[in-house]
């Protein structure tokens, strides 16, 4: 029974952990930004705003390490 309790609260610490790591106008702007990508396919024109979105993004985020990265990972995403 006790062994039970420690994994309930190891689970416990996890999830808090996973869901402190998300970042909600991160997620929002890649998928800004992977939604003009998809467009761009069929609209060269759209590329230089994809850019631009891209450049702001990258401009928010650019003294925090972790979430560029999030940024580069989601960009795969978006291929």
């Amino acid at each position: 029974m006790k062994q039970l309790s420690i994994v309930t609260f190891l689970a416990g610490c996890i999830a808090i952990v996973a869901s402190s790591c998300q970042d909600p106008e991160l997620d929002a702007m890649m998928d800004d930004y992977c939604k003009c990508i998809r467009e761009a396919r069929y609209d060269q024109s759209a590329h230089n705003d994809c850019r631009e979105l891209m450049d702001s993004i990258q401009e928010k985020y650019k003294n925090q390490p972790r979430k560029l990265n999030t940024v580069l990972e989601k960009t795969n995403d978006c291929y």
